[in-house]
């Protein structure tokens, strides 16, 4: 819920196809994401992300997905393990 963050921690149940920006976004500086990450019936991982700046903004939130970006300094990511999850869908809700 976008309304509350920033958030210390975000647990994602459900692996998602590449890293969700706008979840990583919520995240406050020191905050931790962990989620699975990896096509529907492919290989996944589990990974821990670290948010541990906020020099690099986010752009583009509500256009184009494409042009949402961060500075690779902001994050530190952690691949912890393979894994097998459902998808994540996206609703417009």
């Amino acid at each position: 819920h976008i309304d509350s963050a920033p958030y210390n921690a975000i647990h994602v149940g459900a692996a998602a196809a590449t890293f969700p920006k706008n979840l990583m976004a919520q995240l406050a500086v020191g905050g931790v994401m962990v989620i699975p990450v990896g096509p529907d019936g492919g290989v996944q991982y589990l990974y821990r992300v670290e948010r541990v700046g906020d020099d690099g903004g986010v752009v583009g939130i509500g256009g184009d997905d494409s042009k949402i970006g961060f500075l690779e300094d902001d994050f530190k990511v952690y691949r912890v393990l393979g894994v097998r999850y459902v998808p994540l869908v996206r609703t417009d809700d």
